[in-house]
């Protein structure tokens, strides 16, 4: 994927790189541009926007675009939190927000100036945030990290999401600790309206809020993975299932119906540590 923001970066447009290529993108490709020509590049490049006002991966009351990034990929790690209130203190006015954070813009600041260029700013700032992280890990040791599974459908807008959100439901009422996420190898622009309506009539609410792609944390983090037709490596050999789903543009209750059948299967087995 592309992704574009503002050029002469310091602290969030080098954090924000560090966060996609260790845990979204296995293969980004960077834009670094003057600030007026972001969203005219974004839009010729196919590029995703970030750091820059008004756009879903900036800035949101007090907090930053590494912030929305976390929130948007559903990067559900305690350490990248805790990383996550440094970056943001180094990144606002709000310095003394952790003790880590005046460091990391001090740091940030020098590295701005002797770099050449963004790129260059890039390598040499990004073992600093793995040192930053594996520091956060140390902080974050005591918050167990929540077992989830992984549903993952060629546009991430019906299928994954119905199933993700049934999974919850049932996974809650069996009392497991474990959650769920739904993602598209090939995401749609917006949730397909027959998932949504149909999970709303259940009382069911479908997340994420728009499609997203599979990330290199979702296929990391978990502890199975259903696909719906679609290739996907898991990348510590977990399991993976195949679910033949009639399409849910076809009929919601149909779909549904088979669905729940397998999640309810899925979570007897992990209720009984299968």
């Amino acid at each position: 994927m592309k992704w574009v923001t503002r050029e002469r970066a310091r602290v969030d447009r080098i954090a924000c790189p560090w966060l996609i290529t260790r845990f979204i993108d296995p293969k980004p490709e960077f834009l670094f541009v003057p600030a007026r020509e972001v969203l005219a590049v974004a839009k010729r490049e196919q590029a995703t926007p970030y750091d820059i006002p008004d756009v879903e991966l900036g800035h949101h009351g007090r907090f930053c675009s590494f912030d929305a990034f976390i929130d948007r990929y559903e990067l559900a790690d305690a350490a990248l939190t805790t990383l996550a209130a440094i970056v943001r203190g180094a990144d606002t006015d709000d310095r003394a927000l952790t003790p880590e954070s005046a460091g990391l813009y001090a740091a940030a600041t020098g590295f701005q100036a002797i770099s050449r260029d963004d790129f260059d700013n890039m390598s040499r700032q990004f073992p600093m945030y793995d040192a930053l992280y594996e520091f956060s890990r140390t902080q974050a040791a005591t918050v167990p990290l929540q077992s989830r599974v992984l549903f993952v459908c060629l546009h991430g807008a019906a299928k994954s999401v119905v199933a993700a959100a049934h999974f919850r439901r049932l996974a809650a009422a069996r009392g497991l600790s474990i959650g769920a996420v739904a993602a598209g190898t090939e995401p749609d622009p917006e949730l397909a309206p027959g998932a949504v309506k149909g999970l709303a009539g259940e009382g069911l609410t479908a997340a994420p809020v728009r499609p997203r792609p599979v990330t290199l944390y979702d296929r990391d983090s978990a502890a199975r993975i259903v696909s719906f037709g679609c290739d996907i490596t898991p990348t510590r050999g977990q399991r993976v299932e195949q679910w033949d789903v009639p399409a849910v543009s076809d009929g919601y209750a149909a779909a549904r119906d088979r669905i729940v059948a397998n999640v309810e299967r899925l979570v007897g087995e992990l209720a009984a540590g299968r």
